[in-house]
């Protein structure tokens, strides 16, 4: 072999030791992001399935909506065929400082009046109230847990008092005509605990039956493991593929411990 050739070959197995052991270091780079990246997902995935907060269904045959322990449901009927002029639900829960400043979030109306101690003392309310449509929100709350699929066709609103935050009121829908095409009109309010009526409202819905749904524990347990399964076989991880020089090329990424 001549000096250009050893030269050359010597220069042809640099090259390719090199690519190699940088293949190898981006392998193994992206295994580690990659792993991860998916043991944050794990630990997501397992508060999100094991969450004391997770809502519940509520009660009644054709109810769709969920429930949690700090809120009251008073329902007077539970199926759609039940329905008629008189039939009401009642809502009720807490409007934290936490669910104003949740809603400014969400709404991104962030009125300083909902907001700002200071700002909202010099107002003629003196102080910070709860934002009017997150306290009307709780009549979708109470016509949610009206038996069937509740569509909202229109409703109007007069707000007559300002809620003050960390004060518990309850919606009130009753139905007070029933319409052609499954629709319902009702008289919907929003109340104190002591009775003073702080929005006071008519709503058009229409009222669907709603679509079949398992509500048994078991099955619900059984449509959670199922879905882990799929997650984990979406993320399991490639094994790896050997060179045909003998060296690997590719880390294994093992994304599911």
């Amino acid at each position: 072999m001549t000096s250009d050739q050893s030269s050359m070959t010597d220069s042809f197995e640099g090259m390719a030791t090199a690519w190699l052991e940088s293949s190898t270091a981006v392998s193994k780079n992206m295994a580690r992001m990659c792993s991860n990246i998916a043991a944050a997902n794990r630990e997501l995935w397992s508060q999100t399935m094991n969450s004391t907060e997770s809502p519940n269904r509520e009660s009644g045959d054709d109810s769709i909506a969920y429930s949690k322990s700090s809120w009251t449901t008073v329902q007077s009927v539970e199926t759609v065929e039940e329905l008629e002029v008189g039939d009401e639900v009642i809502f009720k829960k807490e409007l934290t400082d936490s669910d104003v400043h949740a809603f400014a979030d969400i709404s991104g109306d962030t009125n300083r009046l909902h907001l700002d101690d200071e700002f909202a003392s010099e107002t003629r309310f003196g102080r910070r109230i709860v934002h009017g449509t997150l306290a009307s929100g709780l009549i979708s709350s109470a016509l949610a847990r009206l038996p069937g699929m509740i569509v909202y066709l229109s409703q109007d609103l007069d707000f007559e008092r300002p809620v003050d935050i960390g004060t518990t009121v309850e919606a009130t829908v009753s139905i007070v005509e029933t319409l052609d095409g499954d629709r319902y009109r009702l008289n919907t309010t929003v109340q104190t605990e002591d009775g003073t009526t702080v929005i006071d409202g008519e709503a058009i819905v229409l009222i669907d039956t709603p679509p079949a749904t398992e509500t048994e524990t078991g099955t619900d347990r059984q449509t959670q493991t199922q879905t882990q399964l799929k997650l984990n076989k979406l993320t399991q991880g490639y094994r790896p593929y050997q060179h045909e020089w003998g060296q690997t090329v590719a880390s294994t990424i093992a994304l599911v411990s």
